[in-house]
């Protein structure tokens, strides 16, 4: 006697009762499954053949490219302070490797900061973040001036809604496109402050902070 199935749950349940391969014939996904901004339309996860063809262009997104690429790729990461890895991301991401960091104010209390930013010479650096006691403005003059750091301007607000709006300013006082800043964040609610201001990439500080391999692909 065959045992029941385990039954599914959720997205997966949806999918498998509403006779998704007869309902899509050719038509964009979004036709027929609500999805979410910045979805680009491709096969479900939630179906076995959806997880094979990510599985497929993950791999080949990530086949070794032309060595002058990778020559390219390694240079832009050493200016950035980046692993070959990180910017291969950010490059597939969105396109274009960044040319601005902004860093919070949480993330540059991360340790050996100074001596790390002191090394780049390449990318403009700014920092942003929540001061409600106005004593962020010491510290960042103390990492700029003593520290040897080229931090070329900052914002702070007092109010964590204002996280966002305070970037905006920030990045529109230095002339800087959101398309070409990397945000360096403490905490996974930076992260959804970079997808608001529309930014390049997001990384945590302790992934940007770790020492990072000076040759190679780190694949």
């Amino acid at each position: 006697m065959r045992s029941a199935s385990r039954p599914r749950s959720g997205y997966a349940a949806g999918l498998a009762g509403s006779g998704l391969r007869s309902r899509l014939r050719g038509r964009p996904l979004a036709s027929v499954v609500p999805i979410g901004i910045g979805h680009n339309n491709g096969p479900p996860m939630a179906t076995r053949w959806g997880l094979h063809v990510w599985k497929r262009a993950h791999a080949k997104a990530w086949e070794n490219p032309a060595p002058e690429v990778v020559q390219m790729r390694l240079r832009r990461a050493a200016e950035l302070g980046l692993s070959y890895r990180q910017i291969a991301s950010i490059v597939m991401e969105c396109g274009r490797a960044p040319a601005v960091i902004v860093f919070t104010l949480d993330a540059l209390a991360a340790p050996g900061t100074a001596e790390r930013l002191r090394a780049l010479v390449k990318p403009k650096l700014l920092a942003v973040g929540f001061d409600p006691d106005g004593s962020a403005e010491e510290r960042l003059c103390a990492l700029r001036d003593a520290g040897g750091v080229r931090l070329a301007g900052w914002r702070t607000v007092g109010n964590r809604m204002a996280l966002a709006s305070g970037l905006h300013d920030l990045l529109t006082e230095n002339g800087v496109a959101p398309q070409a800043t990397l945000l360096v964040g403490a905490v996974e609610a930076d992260r959804a402050l970079a997808t608001r201001a529309r930014l390049a990439a997001f990384l945590r500080a302790d992934a940007y902070f770790s020492p990072q391999p000076t040759t190679g692909t780190d694949r």
